[in-house]
């Protein structure tokens, strides 16, 4: 699990709840069936009220925004579904919206994390014969008066490092937390768009139609605002 979504794993399972996030873009995502999935990108996302009002978090391992802010998760990919497309203006880069939705659970496959659970196992097996091969060259070399007792010790301590390694494992989750079936979204703030793009009407029976062909449109202009976005801070500099 992420370390910046795990206060998502409290509220698995519980009543939806409101969130407030900051839309950034739309993509891709390829799904277990080889489809092409919209999907949105969401980032400094915190729990708030009905009326958007911030719900405060406070604990020591809380993920604290650039301003200062306790989040529930610095981004989270989420799906593009009706109750986006409804909505009376296309959203861009930088806009914030609130909403209501459930937290979904999911398996994790990327290879990083697969990796960080197998290192923690390989480096647990190589200092357990680390530390056989320092009792036998000992016993090969000196007479152990003991021998059982000690033979015993050593297999106790080769379990032990089994046992933290197996807990070492375990903190390294194989699920991670998203949000789902994101409904009654409220728009809190449209940015003022660049002088050279006009933000469109978002068109649900287009997507119905057109599915993949009217998502991956929305998807270039999202990011092509971006891009020129960037382009102009670039030139400013």
């Amino acid at each position: 699990m992420d370390k910046q979504r795990f206060r998502l794993a409290e509220y698995f399972g519980k009543p939806a709840q409101y969130y407030h996030a900051t839309f950034d873009h739309i993509t891709h995502k390829i799904n277990r069936q080889h489809q092409k999935i919209p999907v949105i990108l969401l980032t400094d996302v915190y729990l708030v009220d009905s009326q958007d009002k911030k719900i405060r978090l406070a604990n020591k391992n809380d993920f604290i925004d650039v301003k200062g802010k306790h989040i529930i998760a610095d981004h989270l990919w989420v799906k593009l579904t009706k109750p986006w497309l409804e909505l009376p203006q296309e959203l861009l880069q930088g806009d914030e919206i609130f909403f209501l939705a459930n937290v979904e659970q999911y398996k994790i496959t990327r290879v990083d994390t697969i990796t960080k659970r197998n290192q923690i196992w390989d480096a647990m097996i190589k200092k357990n014969k680390k530390i056989e091969a320092s009792w036998n060259y000992y016993t090969k070399h000196h007479y152990r008066k003991n021998f059982m007792t000690s033979l015993q010790k050593m297999r106790a301590k080769q379990q032990e490092n089994i046992a933290e390694a197996k807990k070492l494992q375990m903190q390294i989750k194989l699920v991670d937390y998203s949000l789902n079936h994101i409904c009654k979204i409220h728009v809190v703030l449209l940015k003022k768009v660049k002088k050279n793009f006009q933000r469109e009407t978002y068109n649900y029976v287009r997507f119905k139609k057109q599915r993949y062909k009217y998502s991956a449109w929305l998807a270039a202009r999202t990011m092509a605002y971006i891009e020129n976005s960037n382009m102009k801070e670039r030139m400013i500099k």
